[in-house]
């Protein structure tokens, strides 16, 4: 694969190679192509048997004509440890193209090669490039599967059948179901889906139990798609039949998913790509909101349209799933569209708490000033308050304030100034007899989750939950409580 680097790597290269490869400007004047490299030598270090590494080397066509790379080859590479993803190719004049090399080692041993490039560089016609790499012992992951097709029989119209499979891990490394993808007929269901699983040890067992309730008598086919970090044995396949199985082509949902979002933000969601490959139209959707952070609130503004919003309102992983099914009654497997939520904001401080009926505020304060002292607190009787200079975003907000239960509230800075920023939780009012509640406050700083942290509280206390220091970019833990006093609002 080639990568082409940012334009200040390209910069930098390109006035590296100038100074290293051209003798004058005369010689540069003459349009000829010049060759560079960097770096100057590529170390894998050590790999683990079994898996892989992959390094880019920069070529660098420091002269004035095209730069024609006649022939790439790592030499006395028969046993193929080092695999290049091209033979050849052209650079232009002042240009910078990215070799991606991979090792990947065979048995426990060191590898010295050297990359001979074969070029229309007249004064340096053959370039030797040291590589070196070794394979190493270490823990590799090993999954099995103790069968690899669900057979359900025969299972009457609107009956439910369940089977089930087991994933071990054999290996003496840590085994990460990165995802499972199912295929094929909607009615298998997982009521227990592997995906994100850690099988830590050798022996771990995880059971995937699957369900089939038919639609119709013709007979179902499925799958699933387990991918995995097993380094031989990346990708493992489970095959589902119901009623004989069948042939036939499924409506597939389809979500214009996002990869990452801004909380708290709300997003709208497009299932309108879904088809039906038989034009068994209109397709009916069914969406479920099946992950989202500890402490969220947010549901679904609809569940049966092409279309639905999500407030996405914290921080973390979230997962929406989309079904579809067509105007004879087959429906698709669910199309998983999952997220992560990443404050953009270099601070950004998060408290829910989980009792109903409760009242808690988030208090964010700078050093110097007490609870509730304007304009050092931002809180919901001060949330915008004047730090600093007007559109700077050296103010903070409270871009959410939930008075009555769950929450959660959240204050945002774009621009911290220098100094120490305090966080503090106050117990403001127990409206419907909820009682002790436990506060939970999660620290983001510049798109990292850096705290998280619970504490029980009850009415008028206060927890002083700790304070982020700042240029340092760190959150210093305090965890102490205290009762609020009489000062419930700002002064």
């Amino acid at each position: 694969m080639m990568n082409k680097p940012t334009f200040s790597q390209r910069s930098a290269l390109l006035m590296m190679a100038t100074g290293l490869a051209c003798g004058s400007d005369t010689e540069v004047s003459q349009l000829r192509p010049i060759i560079a490299v960097a770096p100057e030598s590529l170390d894998f270090g050590g790999i683990i048997v079994a898996y892989n590494d992959t390094q880019s080397l920069q070529l660098v066509n420091a002269g004035r004509a095209p730069l024609v790379i006649e022939s790439l080859e790592v030499v006395d590479n028969d046993d193929g440890v080092y695999v290049l993803p091209i033979d050849s190719l052209t650079i232009d004049r002042d240009s910078v193209e990215a070799l991606d090399i991979q090792f990947i080692p065979e048995t426990y041993a060191l590898y010295n090669r050297d990359l001979r490039i074969v070029s229309n560089d007249a004064d340096n016609p053959e370039l030797l490039v040291p590589i070196t790499g070794e394979g190493i012992d270490g823990p590799v992951p090993d999954i099995s599967v103790d069968t690899y097709t669900l057979d359900f029989g025969g299972v009457a119209t609107g009956q439910v059948e369940t089977l089930w499979f087991v994933i071990t891990n054999v290996g003496d490394g840590e085994l990460n179901i990165e995802e499972s993808l199912q295929s094929g007929s909607g009615n298998f269901t997982l009521l227990t889906d592997p995906h994100g699983q850690t099988l830590a040890q050798e022996g771990d067992q995880v059971t995937v139990i699957v369900a089939y309730e038919p639609t119709h008598e013709d007979g179902d086919s499925g799958g699933l798609t387990l991918q995995t970090n097993d380094p031989d044995e990346p990708s493992v396949d489970i095959v589902f039949l119901g009623n004989g199985g069948g042939e036939y082509d499924y409506p597939e949902a389809l979500v214009d998913c996002p990869e990452t979002v801004d909380p708290p933000t709300t997003i709208t969601l497009d299932g309108s790509a879904s088809f039906d490959p038989n034009g068994y139209t209109p397709l009916s959707h069914t969406w479920g909101l099946t992950t989202q952070p500890t402490g969220s609130t947010a549901e679904l503004s609809d569940t049966t349209g092409e279309y639905t919003s999500l407030f996405v309102d914290l921080g973390g992983t979230w997962q929406v799933d989309l079904s579809v099914k067509n105007s004879v009654g087959i429906s698709s497997v669910p199309y998983r569209c999952e997220f992560e939520a990443i404050p953009s904001e270099v601070i950004n401080v998060e408290l829910t708490w989980n009792t109903g009926g409760s009242d808690l505020d988030l208090h964010f304060i700078q050093e110097g000033y007490e609870m509730h002292e304007n304009p050092g607190d931002c809180c919901w009787c001060n949330p915008n308050p004047e730090w600093g200079d007007v559109g700077n975003g050296d103010n903070p907000t409270l871009a959410l304030d939930n008075r009555l239960g769950l929450g959660p509230e959240n204050i945002e800075l774009e621009a911290p100034q220098d100094g120490n920023y305090y966080v503090k939780v106050h117990y403001f009012e127990d409206d419907g007899g909820a009682g002790a509640t436990t506060a939970t406050v999660k620290i983001w700083l510049s798109g990292e989750k850096v705290s998280e942290r619970s504490m029980v509280l009850t009415e008028n206390q206060v927890w002083d939950v700790g304070y982020i220091r700042w240029p340092e970019g760190v959150f210093a833990v305090l965890d102490d409580v205290e009762s609020a006093g009489s000062n419930r609002a700002c002064e």
